[in-house]
């Protein structure tokens, strides 16, 4: 009876080594065929919802239409966690006029080129689908025209953001994510006035991307 008690652990234990072994198999598989460890290039569409202030007035909402540009690369490890960084721009341009008696013209710009550098990281949820949180700075400018003098002020931002990604093909995926940026503050006369606070708000944007395994 000890006999057979003792033959049927050894079994069950060789079982579990087993399935062990080819459980870590499947996932070490699983992640070296990750589409998520690789470099990428993409573009996308979508919109910014932004609002700025000057000198303590109502705050000045605009919506801009942005297309975007990325730039980045991540690897999936072997407990399925991703780790990447990225390079980011948006293309946007809106105009926001002031109250006419602030002064006969007078508007304010959210526009050009606004940079955007990120960490991401993220669990590879299932082969094609990554989850991710990203964290960065943007670069993104201000123009404001008083009626009579152009004035612009460019500055730095913290920027906060969550996505997903599926992926359709070995080498094209496609991703929605959204980020806020928290905007900046100046206190000189860089654009012809005081206490500006500028470009505060989300952005949303659908990305398609090409992927270049390492």
């Amino acid at each position: 009876m000890k006999k057979v008690v003792l033959s049927a652990a050894v079994c069950a234990m060789a079982f579990s080594a087993n399935a062990d072994v080819a459980n870590e198999s499947a996932v070490a598989e699983a992640v070296s065929e990750s589409v998520f460890s690789s470099f990428y290039g993409g573009l996308g569409i979508g919109g910014s919802f932004l609002k700025s202030s000057i000198d303590g007035m109502k705050d000045m909402k605009t919506t801009n239409f942005m297309g975007t540009f990325v730039l980045g690369g991540g690897k999936v490890f072997e407990n399925r966690s991703y780790m990447g960084g990225e390079f980011l721009i948006n293309f946007m341009q809106n105009k926001k006029k002031f109250y006419e008696d602030y002064a006969p013209g007078a508007n304010l710009q959210m526009k050009g080129f606004s940079p955007q550098v990120s960490v991401k990281l993220g669990y590879n949820m299932r082969k094609d689908v990554l989850g991710y949180g990203k964290m960065g700075c943007a670069w993104s400018k201000i123009s404001f025209f008083d009626g009579k003098d152009n004035h612009s002020k460019n500055k730095t931002s913290f920027v906060l953001g969550v996505g997903a990604e599926k992926s359709f093909f070995p080498d094209v995926s496609a991703a929605i994510e959204a980020d806020y940026n928290f905007g900046f503050k100046t206190d000189d006369g860089g654009i012809g006035v005081n206490k500006v606070r500028a470009n505060k708000g989300w952005s949303i944007r659908a990305l398609a991307k090409c992927n270049v395994k390492y």
